[in-house]
């Protein structure tokens, strides 16, 4: 069982980095598309699909894999950080992963919208 405790967590930053970066990608891709022109617009479009299946996937694990973490974290995380005394870093790392998924999931509806407007607009 702790194993797969440790595993989840693992598993679980993994998503948010997925996320953020996800969002980073997207971030890039819509300033080059509100500088360029049309290549940059489609291939906005053309990424927007795929990288909306990443950050879902990332978003839903994050989502449920954060049950199995909250319920065991005193025993995975607080009481192991607390032993090392290494809690002010645990801390610092949970309000950057708090802040990576906020960060991610702004980027991405922002940048989704011009994504979206592109994918309604008419094709040559």
């Amino acid at each position: 069982m702790s194993i797969l405790i440790i595993l989840n967590n693992y598993f679980h930053d993994v998503a948010t980095a997925t996320l953020l970066s996800s969002g980073v990608i997207m971030y890039v891709l819509g300033r080059q598309a509100r500088g360029g022109g049309v290549g940059e617009r489609r291939a906005l479009a053309r990424a927007y699909r795929t990288l909306t299946r990443f950050a879902q996937g990332a978003l839903a694990w994050i989502i449920i894999g954060g049950i199995p973490r909250t319920i065991f974290f005193n025993q995975y995380e607080f009481i192991p950080a607390n032993t090392n005394g290494i809690v002010a870093d645990l801390i610092v790392k949970h309000v950057f992963l708090v802040s990576a998924v906020i960060a991610g999931s702004i980027m991405w509806l922002r940048i989704g919208k011009i994504a979206k407007a592109e994918l309604d607009a008419p094709t040559d």
